[in-house]
């Protein structure tokens, strides 16, 4: 359970969002409701829980362990069926990427306004392609 926790891209898509929403109501608080305010430790938290449970995991499960990597659990393919729907969602979270930059940029650029506005962008955009990869998951599965 533990594992599935850690290579969801739901989980991964959550925790950007709410690293956004720390963000925005720790550095912007004055320009969002209170409602928005979050304290840092409402993600920290959760966080070290399962940080804590990782060496209780591996020693269960020695055959299927936790190892701790800078790649993404996305890309920990494990057989050319999985290589080709990670080849598939990369492809549209490229094509995301691509055609959002620029939008985002140019809405920066002109509601200069709203100085929270690219946290809120760098988080959706985060948020989004993780959504994709999940979707190209489940159509696949």
């Amino acid at each position: 359970m533990l594992k599935k926790i850690f290579q969801s891209p739901l989980f991964n898509a959550m925790l950007i969002g709410m690293l956004g929403l720390i963000m925005i109501g720790n550095h912007y608080p004055e320009c969002v409701p209170a409602w928005l305010v979050l304290d840092p430790m409402v993600l920290g938290i959760p966080i070290l829980i399962l940080l804590v449970f990782i060496p209780f995991y591996n020693k269960k499960h020695p055959a299927d362990r936790i190892k701790p990597t800078l790649m993404p659990m996305e890309f920990r393919e494990e057989d050319e069926g999985q290589q080709w729907i990670t080849f598939k969602a990369t492809r549209k979270v490229y094509i995301f990427f691509a055609s959002i930059i620029p939008v985002a940029i140019a809405t920066t650029a002109y509601l200069n306004h709203l100085p929270y506005l690219p946290v809120v962008l760098l988080a959706a955009m985060g948020v989004t392609q993780y959504v994709i990869y999940w979707t190209e998951l489940r159509k696949h599965a």
